[in-house]
């Protein structure tokens, strides 16, 4: 659940309440197992989950947060899938200054194995140690034809 890490991470570091304040989890963790080769090894699956973060007796602009979180969205996980719902906020307003917010999103995230022979997932017949996977794309190219 690196996303939800990271993003946690990322609202705490802004200041905008003490970071006692920001809470979060996830919930209805999902995985869809898909065992594809790539060049590093196998893509298990992919874990769909729920992230929930709450802020207590937040004083600024929820506006201000909205923003936050589409350019860190933007910034970090710019493949969403159009499946994906928007994210959520739901308000509690405690006092006239005061809000505590419950911001829901999900996530998706690639699992990735390479063969390790000390790893301790078995498939396949082979021992496999799960890894950080980045897919580089291609931003240019070319394609010519060989003839007549």
């Amino acid at each position: 659940m690196n996303k939800l890490r990271a993003l946690t991470s990322y609202l705490i570091s802004l200041d905008l309440v003490l970071p006692e304040q920001i809470d979060s989890w996830a919930e209805q963790v999902n995985l869809d197992l898909i065992w594809k080769d790539t060049t590093q090894g196998l893509h298990m699956g992919d874990m769909r989950y729920r992230a929930v973060v709450v802020i207590e007796r937040f004083a600024g602009n929820p506006a201000l947060l909205m923003a936050l979180l589409g350019g860190w969205l933007e910034s970090n996980d710019p493949d969403r899938d159009d499946d994906l719902p928007a994210p959520t906020f739901a308000v509690d307003q405690i006092t006239p200054d005061e809000a505590d917010l419950e911001l829901t999103l999900e996530f998706v995230e690639a699992q990735h194995l390479s063969e390790d022979p000390n790893g301790l997932i078995e498939a396949f017949g082979k021992k496999w140690g799960l890894i950080a996977f980045d897919l580089w794309t291609a931003e240019h190219g070319e394609v010519r034809g060989g003839g007549a």
